[in-house]
């Protein structure tokens, strides 16, 4: 069964607040998009509507952390990390103070909703932003690590969630999770683009290649593991739910000083756009098959 990843963590913060009177959940006025009318419903007093004012909604939640309180602010990913960047930047990640955020619809995927809901650079505002812990979780189960190590600190947190439904996958969650058998050959992904790069992964099979799928489920700070696994890569690729500038290539190629062998993601010049999951893939090159085809061509390079 696939859930959609921030209805996960709306449910999985309802069950941590009934046992821990600091948890608070504050909603952009879309509760009913990613799940948290339950928590609504169930705890009001700890339940504030923001509105469209997302701004204010993170500097709110940045003074009742100075109070003690954990808040969780929930909206979509293009509204936190573009509408209210500055108010996270000064009031949450210069503070160190420990409020989190959960960005839905993250990524190139929003459906029908267009390039206005769309956040297909937002790892690169708030992965550089200093002292953000930042996770991109691919299943369920990935969801609810990544609160129980936010939940294990005070400091500032962004958990990215797409919008297209997750199934659960492969391997143990954690910052960094094979989703395959261990290759010399790697696929790095995360989030929503370990569903591509699993499917990609069938193709090169198919083709007699072996390609394994290296998940990063927790962009920054990296996993030191990254740095061991892609440095005795004999090749490595990236597919990614991002532009490249700022994203998991970029962060993987600092980290180990070398550029990956090919490179797949939303192109620089594309703002986003309407249509369904599969129709933006294709139209940007990111198709499972047009990929595999890339990466066998680089197979054996020298």
């Amino acid at each position: 069964m696939k859930e959609r990843l921030a209805a996960v963590c709306a449910h999985e913060l309802l069950q941590r607040a009934r046992s821990d009177p600091r948890i608070w959940l504050l909603d952009g006025d879309l509760a009913d998009s990613y799940g948290a009318m339950a928590f609504a419903e169930t705890l009001p007093e700890r339940f504030i509507m923001g509105g469209i004012a997302e701004q204010n909604m993170v500097s709110m939640a940045a003074g009742m952390a100075a109070c003690g309180a954990r808040p969780w602010v929930f909206s979509f990913a293009a509204f936190l990390a573009y509408r209210a960047a500055d108010q996270i930047r000064v009031s949450v990640a210069q503070t160190g103070l420990g409020v989190t955020l959960v960005g839905s619809h993250a990524g190139g995927c929003g459906g029908r909703n267009g390039k206005t809901h769309q956040s297909i650079g937002d790892l690169a505002v708030l992965g550089a932003m200093a002292g953000m812990q930042v996770w991109t979780p691919c299943d369920p189960r990935d969801v609810c690590h990544a609160m129980e190590a936010v939940l294990g600190t005070a400091r500032p947190s962004y958990i990215r969630a797409p919008r297209d439904p997750c199934p659960e996958l492969p391997g143990a969650p954690g910052p960094l999770r094979w989703l395959t058998q261990p290759s010399d050959h790697i696929l790095l992904c995360n989030g929503l683009s370990a569903q591509w790069a699993l499917g990609t992964r069938d193709v090169t099979r198919s083709m007699g290649l072996q390609l394994g799928v290296l998940h990063l489920g927790r962009f920054a700070p990296p996993p030191p593991a990254l740095h061991e696994e892609i440095a005795n890569a004999r090749r490595w690729f990236v597919i990614e739910d991002h532009v490249r500038l700022g994203g998991v290539a970029d962060q993987a190629a600092h980290l180990v000083g070398r550029q990956p062998d090919a490179w797949f993601g939303w192109p620089a010049d594309w703002s986003g756009g309407s249509g369904s999951s599969a129709e933006l893939r294709e139209s940007c090159h990111l198709g499972d098959r047009e990929v595999a085809e890339v990466i066998a061509s680089r197979w054996g390079a020298a």
